[in-house]
């Protein structure tokens, strides 16, 4: 009687495990092996397109091709080599990601210096591609949990677009100015600055007449200083 009831038992629970398994959808980098990653990746046509959520990474999107091709930004043609839960992106230098979590839906990744990168799966053919739209300009990226932290290409200034609208001097924390983006315009207190490129790593602009180039470092603390 009790052997028919761990029967019971077990039966239950590993129906109740497949039930959330295929509600979540979700498999565990830890898990992947032989081509599992690359089937969710570049799924079973010609390619797939994924779309950075959240994170700062150099691919703000990423199509995956079967044939392990894949297109990132300014459709450059790299390649990519995928193993279990390791995935190489094999640009100008090897880039390396560990899968934390991946479905047909989302993937989430880790950088080698620990950053966690989602990605979300869109397909451009429907409507939901017009809710995330293919531009480079995008405020979000300026976005963390309190601001983010750029620092000037040339030069040693650093400044951190905090999220209540101030830009203050990431070093000494006086307050340059306020911000706001609308559209491809930049509001820098009480002028208005053309922006060529915002994406996750690439803050440039037109400051009248100079071009302004930035990189993102890293994201702001609460008093602005940066977290690295």
């Amino acid at each position: 009687m009790n052997h028919l009831k761990q029967i019971i038992c077990i039966t239950l629970l590993t129906a109740f495990f497949i039930a959330c398994k295929s509600k979540s959808g979700t498999t565990k980098g830890s898990n992947l092996k032989g081509d599992d990653a690359k089937a969710y990746l570049a799924g079973t046509k010609e390619s797939k397109y994924w779309q950075l959520e959240s994170g700062h990474d150099y691919y703000e999107y990423i199509q995956f091709e079967t044939d392990n091709g894949a297109i990132i930004p300014k459709g450059t043609e790299i390649t990519y080599e995928v193993n279990g839960d390791n995935l190489t992106m094999k640009d100008y230098s090897n880039l390396s990601y560990k899968i934390y979590e991946i479905s047909d839906d989302i993937l989430v990744m880790v950088t080698a210096k620990q950053d966690t990168l989602t990605y979300i799966h869109i397909d451009t053919t429907t409507d939901e591609a017009k809710n995330h739209p293919l531009l480079e300009i995008n405020p979000k990226w300026l976005k963390g949990q309190y601001g983010t932290t750029w620092s000037f290409s040339t030069g040693d200034k650093i400044y951190s677009y905090m999220n209540d609208g101030r830009i203050l001097d990431a070093k000494t924390l006086t307050k340059i100015a306020d911000w706001k983006i609308d559209g491809s315009s930049l509001q820098f207190g009480d002028n208005k600055l053309v922006i060529s490129r915002l994406s996750p790593i690439f803050f440039d602009y037109e400051a009248f007449g100079i071009p302004v180039k930035m990189n993102y470092l890293c994201e702001a603390r609460a008093d602005g200083k940066p977290s690295r």
